[in-house]
C-alpha cells in the first residue's frame, strides 16, 4: 500500500482523528475532524484542543480530551474506554461525541502525545434522551391513578361504614376509571413491543366503521363539556375486513387527541367510501398542526401539539399508525382550509370476507 492510498483511507473515514502533544496542544488535524467540527488543520495545529471544543461530561461540567487530568501522572498503559462529552463546533453548535483515547510514551515512559478517536453520537444522545422522557412519562401517567386507586381504596377499607351506597358507588367508579387507565397504559406499551417486532395479532372480521365510531363517541362525550362531537357516514357505508378492537383503538386516540389538544368546539368524524378503501377522517377546530411537523406526528414519543397541563407518552398516533398500516391501509394528517386539524386513515375494501 502507498503513502498516497493510505492517505486516501485515511481521509475518507468518518471518525475524527487527533493527535495531540503531552501538553494539549493539537500535532494533527485529520480530515473526519474537519468535518465533524468546522475547522481546517491549519485553523487548530498549534491550538489547546481543550480550549478549542470546550468540553463537558455528561454532568456539564469541564473536562478534558487532550489530557486526562492536570498535574497528575498518566497510569493508563494504552487508551481509555469511550467517554461521551458534550463539544461545540466551529459554528458553535453543541455536539456530542464519543472519545477513546490512546498515549505514546517515549523511552523514559512519559506520555509523547494522545490520539483521540471522536465520533459523532448524537442520534445516540437523541435517542436515550427520548427514552429517559418516556420513562419519565410514563411513571408520571402510572402514579396518578395508582396514587388514586390506592387512596380512595384504603378510605373505603377503613371508613366503609361512613359512607353510603351512592358515595361508596361513585368511588368505585373512580378506582375503575383509574384501573383502566393503568390498563391502557400498559396495553399501550405491549403494542408498542410487539409493533416494533413484527408480531402484532389481528383478529379480522366483518366490521362496521359507524358502530365503533358510535361507541367511541359515546363513551368521550360524556368526558368533552366543552366539544360538540358528532359523526356522519354514508347510507350503505360498506363493513371492512379488519380487527374490530385495533380500529376502535385508533379511533379513540384520534378523537380523545381532537378533544384533548382543542379548547372547544366541533369534533367531527366523517367515512367516505373510495375507489379500492374506505377513508375517515377526525376533524377539530384548535390551532392545527406546525407544517414541518406533519410527518413527525406519527414517530414515537413525539407530543408537538401536547401542553404541560396534558401530559402523555406519546405514543398513541405512533401506535395508530402502525395498526393502520397492519390492516394495509394508511394514515395522515392535514391542516383545515380555515383552522384545526384533519387526521385521516384508509383502510383497504373487502371483496366477500377477504381483504
Amino acid at each position: 500500500m502507498t503513502g498516497r492510498d493510505l492517505a486516501e483511507i485515511v481521509a475518507d473515514i468518518r471518525e475524527g482523528i487527533v493527535v495531540i502533544s503531552a501538553q494539549g496542544q493539537v500535532v494533527e488535524w485529520l480530515a473526519g475532524a474537519r468535518r465533524m467540527f468546522g475547522w481546517t488543520a491549519e485553523q487548530v495545529v498549534g491550538r489547546d484542543l481543550d480550549e478549542l471544543l470546550q468540553p463537558k461530561d455528561v454532568n456539564g461540567n469541564r473536562t478534558c480530551i487532550g489530557r486526562l487530568a492536570k498535574d497528575k501522572e498518566l497510569t493508563i498503559t494504552k487508551g481509555t474506554p469511550e467517554r461521551e462529552v458534550l463539544t461545540l463546533t466551529r459554528s458553535g453548535a453543541p455536539l456530542w461525541i464519543g472519545v477513546t483515547s490512546s498515549f505514546q510514551r517515549g523511552p523514559g515512559g512519559s506520555v509523547s502525545s494522545i490520539t483521540a478517536v471522536m465520533r459523532d453520537i448524537g442520534r445516540r444522545r437523541r435517542i436515550d434522551l427520548a427514552k429517559s422522557e418516556v420513562i419519565s412519562a410514563v411513571a408520571h401517567e402510572l402514579r396518578s391513578p395508582l396514587t388514586s386507586v390506592k387512596g380512595f381504596t384504603s378510605t373505603l377499607l377503613h371508613r366503609w361504614e361512613r359512607f353510603d351506597d351512592k358515595q361508596k358507588k361513585h368511588l368505585l367508579a373512580t378506582i375503575n376509571a383509574d384501573a383502566d387507565r393503568v390498563t391502557r397504559l400498559i396495553g399501550e406499551l405491549l403494542d408498542v413491543s410487539r409493533l416494533e417486532a413484527g408480531r402484532l395479532p389481528l383478529s379480522r372480521h366483518m366490521i362496521s366503521l359507524e358502530g365503533i365510531t358510535s361507541r367511541v363517541v359515546d363513551r368521550i362525550r360524556p368526558r368533552a363539556e366543552k366539544h360538540e362531537i358528532s359523526f356522519e357516514f354514508p347510507a350503505a357505508f360498506p363493513q371492512v375486513w379488519a380487527d374490530s378492537d385495533k380500529i376502535e383503538q385508533v379511533l379513540t386516540n384520534l378523537v380523545e387527541n381532537a378533544v384533548k389538544y382543542t379548547p372547544g368546539g366541533l369534533v367531527e368524524v366523517t367515512g367516505q367510501v373510495q375507489e379500492e378503501a374506505v377513508l375517515v377522517t377526525v376533524t377539530d377546530e384548535g390551532k392545527g398542526i406546525v407544517q414541518e411537523h406533519k410527518y413527525q406526528v406519527f414517530n414515537k414519543f413525539f407530543r408537538e401539539r401536547a401542553q404541560a397541563q396534558n401530559p402523555g407518552t406519546g405514543l398513541g398516533l405512533y401506535i395508530s399508525k402502525g395498526l393502520v398500516e397492519a390492516h394495509g391501509g394508511r394514515i395522515w394528517v392535514e391542516n383545515g382550509s380555515e383552522k384545526g386539524a384533519i387526521f385521516c386513515f384508509t383502510l383497504p375494501l373487502s371483496v366477500d370476507g377477504q381483504p
